[in-house]
């Protein structure tokens, strides 16, 4: 934590706080999204499943004491309420819950809450400016729009795994679930600022939001080259469509990743006494010379990073202000200096596992800073206090919800 973020602390409420968000949502991109906005205030009433709760609380295989580390990961500072809104009782309790929230999130396949009366039209007749946000794979429309929404699926759609992998060989995904990721990304941002247009118009509207457009979106330099030259944009491995060298790099001990990303900096490298021996090559002296003979430039840096450490190499490529680095595994970036600098490691108090750590948000905010994390929420831990204290629900009318099935 900052000097200045830790004096202001508790100085001001959070960012969101106030915000009410009815959590419809399940897996991934959806439980993203609202965690984002949970982690900036927002208070978020996660509906689920009474019975089975969100798919992946039972998400192995790493798990403990029957809590998914998976689940963990996407649903902390969320209350669990437990409805079953197929039945009749259960969808009268998610109009009463959408009628004191200003925004519904949900990633329902397009039409699915219509059908159970529960669609954005008929939320709003009792809550003009509510905002809805829906995530899906591929939108409310066009061909695609009832495909379920699945992030390999969609990296095959999108383009990214036809870029991604060696060369020659099979296409890869990437080692996260990019797509899923950056689409709650996009409803957190999208939900925000129908958010404000409410706040300033007394207005909701509905927020569509998809899989496949956010990965289309992403696509940004390479879908650049692509409608601007007509061709398609080639696999190149770890090496990049627009500048060079930028690539991992063989050194001694395993690999190193450099980035020279302007003609100074490819300069400066030729500098050390290691790269004498291609100085002078004229055929390489501009990035877009170099990114048309990238193979070649490469076959001749090879041998010369070979000859000493990663470490060497990457203090003495940032010596002269050229970008290197390592390749980290997931467990060595957790564990590095500058995640425990930034406060990014955070540990939370779970009623079964006791103190948890987790990644903490990436928004650091000087007055108004995110703090306080709470675990990630007990199937329908919530229930009872949501019920009563916001919809001021008795406790027999509970009874009752309960005998229908209602409600957990």
């Amino acid at each position: 934590m900052t000097a200045m973020s830790a004096a202001t602390q508790g100085s001001a409420p959070a960012p969101l706080d106030g915000v009410v968000i009815l959590d419809l949502t399940r897996i991934l991109a959806g439980p993203y999204a609202t965690q984002i906005l949970a982690d900036l205030g927002a208070e978020v009433w996660k509906v689920e499943h009474p019975s089975r709760g969100d798919d992946t609380r039972s998400w192995g295989p790493v798990e403990r004491q029957g809590q998914s580390a998976y689940f963990l990961s996407v649903n902390r500072n969320k209350k669990s309420i437990c409805v079953d809104f197929k039945k009749p009782e259960g969808v009268a309790v998610v109009k009463a819950l959408a009628a004191r929230a200003q925004l519904v999130l949900e990633n329902f396949p397009p039409g699915k809450l219509d059908a159970l009366g529960l669609g954005f039209e008929t939320l709003r007749a009792e809550n003009p400016a509510l905002v809805m946000t829906s995530v899906t794979a591929f939108g409310q429309q066009g061909p695609l729009s009832q495909e379920p929404g699945y992030d390999l699926i969609v990296q095959g759609y999108g383009g990214v795994m036809a870029l991604t992998g060696p060369v020659e060989g099979p296409p890869f995904r990437v080692g996260v679930p990019i797509v899923d990721l950056t689409t709650g990304l996009n409803a957190a941002i999208g939900s925000l600022a129908a958010l404000r247009a409410a706040e300033r118009d007394g207005v909701g509207q509905h927020v569509d939001i998809s899989l496949f457009d956010s990965h289309l979106s992403w696509l940004a330099n390479v879908a650049g080259n692509t409608l601007m030259s007509g061709q398609p944009s080639p696999r190149l491995g770890n090496a990049h469509p627009n500048v060079a060298p930028y690539e991992p790099m063989p050194a001694s001990d395993g690999w190193v990743l450099i980035a020279a990303g302007n003609d100074a900096q490819w300069q400066r490298m030729l500098g050390l006494d290691d790269f004498a021996s291609l100085r002078g090559q004229d055929h390489w002296a501009t990035n877009n010379q170099r990114v048309q003979d990238r193979a070649a430039l490469a076959a001749a840096l090879a041998p010369i990073f070979s000859q000493r450490t990663r470490a060497c190499w990457i203090e003495m490529l940032k010596e002269i202000r050229v970008p290197a680095g390592p390749i980290l595994r997931p467990d060595e970036a957790l564990a590095h200096p500058q995640t425990l600098a930034a406060g990014m490691l955070i540990s939370m108090q779970h009623p079964v596992l006791g103190e948890i750590q987790g990644v903490g948000s990436p928004y650091h905010l000087s007055r108004t800073p995110v703090a306080g994390y709470q675990a990630a929420p007990l199937l329908g831990a919530d229930t009872d206090e949501l019920l009563a204290t916001k919809l001021g629900y008795s406790a027999e009318q509970l009874a009752q919800l309960r005998e229908a099935g209602a409600i957990r």
